[in-house]
């Protein structure tokens, strides 16, 4: 497993009790705004947003109450709490490569009277269930950190029923190739950690070699941007590599979009 170096500063803050701990206990990933120059850049704001991120990547596979759920890259277990508070009916299986992100989600979450939840340490390129298992897929803001984007489409075409959805959120470069200038990658990976390259194309070639098709394709960047201030200020330890993520969201050199993809019926 790689290792990022953000979730060891999570851990740590847990152990001491610092308020960042307190304000990623849900999720970690952005906020999202509907009118990004009305943010508080309260800890009750961000949370708020989080939640609202949140909702559109999980809107995006429209999710019905009897399903099984799989959410990829799970964290500590926000999206999967959040979905089985709104559904009924419902199996929900997290997975996450890290065993401490899985110990959290675990002693954080349980599910409600109807509903069946779990947590899997596992590889999301290499899931460890039988083809078709799920009617969705979700990964929120994580699908970065995996070996391959392809490689996971593909394995999230395996496990999804005919007619079934995978929704994302992801960090898309504009850069020919999808790579930027070596050093602002090395400094930003020394705080989130090393992010997969674009070796197989777009997110368009990637859904076609996978067998998937793209139903929502949104680039939600603008509403995305209070993010970044507050973090600076609120977690001074990924200051300098969120500078760096929010010169180039600023600047469209980097994309936040959130995509589902559709497995046809057979």
């Amino acid at each position: 497993m790689e290792r990022i170096p953000y979730f060891d500063l999570l851990f740590d803050a847990r152990r001491r009790g610092e308020p960042v701990a307190r304000l990623f206990e849900r999720y970690v990933h952005w906020g999202y705004w509907d009118d990004p120059s009305g943010s508080a850049f309260t800890t009750e704001d961000f949370q708020a947003a989080m939640d609202r991120l949140d909702a559109v990547v999980v809107d995006g596979a429209g999710l019905r109450d009897g399903q099984e759920v799989l959410d990829a890259g799970c964290g500590f277990g926000g999206t999967l709490a959040s979905i089985d508070r709104g559904r009924s009916k419902m199996r929900l299986v997290g997975v996450n490569i890290d065993a401490r992100q899985v110990e959290a989600a675990r002693a954080a979450v349980r599910p409600r009277d109807g509903n069946a939840l779990r947590f899997v340490e596992a590889d999301a390129c290499a899931l460890p269930f039988p083809e078709g298992s799920f009617d969705r897929v979700l990964a929120v803001e994580c699908i970065f950190h995996f070996p391959s984007r392809r490689k996971f489409l593909e394995e999230a075409w395996r496990v999804l029923r005919p007619g079934g959805r995978l929704a994302l959120s992801d960090f898309v470069p504009v850069w020919p190739g999808g790579r930027g200038p070596g050093f602002l990658e090395r400094r930003v990976a020394e705080v989130y950690g090393p992010v997969s390259g674009w070796p197989d194309g777009d997110y368009r070639a990637m859904a076609g070699a996978a067998g998937l098709k793209i139903v929502l394709d949104r680039d939600i960047t603008g509403h995305t941007l209070p993010t970044y201030p507050f973090l600076i200020h609120q977690a001074p330890q990924l200051a300098s590599a969120t500078r760096i993520l929010q010169w180039l969201s600023v600047l469209r050199l980097l994309r936040y979009r959130v995509l589902a993809f559709e497995k046809p019926e057979a």
